[in-house]
């Protein structure tokens, strides 16, 4: 699902296209109403987030640009540093989905974030996630345990998503230890110097070949993980 951010401020804008990516959607930024309409015609937006307090992005025209398309309907998300009750309602009444405060509080922002997303008609909890391939020379590896297996279980990351893991062991336990729908208290790797440690199953296995699903990481570790992403796919 892709959702476009229309914001002016670069480094804001690459917080929400992380924050995003951690919920398993892909954003694309762009800086103002004029280089946003282009990129509504084009792709295929699901939502999109606008800055209203800078005047050179035209947040407002932009607003009514899609209040006024009979064509297609695209929900938005208004972002700004003005939360008086009185422009809040005014937004509601725009029919905006969605209301985000400036500056940025990761935490915050991400729980008010998939809230608003959960919104959406006909949005898929089991979405597909963006999967990337680490570089060969990255040399990622991970490792982890299974209840009543004692040995430390490692292998090299074969591809990295928002949603799971699969991993080439090195030492594949014999018998039937690892097989699908076993937990995985933790699973440990790094990337770009942050150690992530996340709870997991494993929903498939080839050989020494194993998927795991992550079913929980911490916001850190979430947004760690989104931001190694982003900078693949950027």
């Amino acid at each position: 699902m892709n959702i476009l951010v229309v914001e002016h401020s670069e480094a804001e804008g690459k917080k929400l296209l992380y924050l995003l990516l951690s919920l398993g959607y892909r954003g694309f930024i762009v800086k103002s109403r004029e280089d946003a309409l282009p990129v509504i015609k084009e792709k295929d937006i699901a939502a999109i987030i606008i800055d209203v307090d800078n005047k050179d992005v035209e947040g407002l025209k932009l607003i009514d640009d899609l209040r006024n398309n009979e064509k297609r309907h695209i929900p938005f998300i208004i972002h700004s540093i003005n939360s008086k009750r009185d422009f809040v309602l005014k937004m509601v009444e725009l029919g905006c989905i969605g209301y985000l405060l400036k500056p940025i509080d990761e935490n915050k922002t991400l729980e008010k974030l998939k809230k608003i997303l959960l919104k959406l008609e006909n949005h898929d909890q089991q979405r597909k996630h963006i999967r990337i391939k680490p570089d060969p020379e990255e040399m990622l590896r991970l490792h982890f345990r299974v209840p009543g297996y004692s040995k430390l279980i490692a292998g090299k990351i074969l591809d990295l998503s928002m949603g799971g893991v699969a991993t080439e062991l090195f030492n594949p336990p014999q018998g039937n230890i690892l097989r699908a729908g076993v937990k995985i208290p933790s699973i440990q790797f790094s990337l770009m110097a942050k150690s992530i440690s996340a709870e997991g199953v494993i929903v498939a296995v080839k050989e020494n070949i194993v998927a795991m699903r992550f079913t929980e990481l911490s916001n850190e570790d979430r947004m760690n993980l989104a931001r190694y992403i982003y900078k693949k796919i950027s």
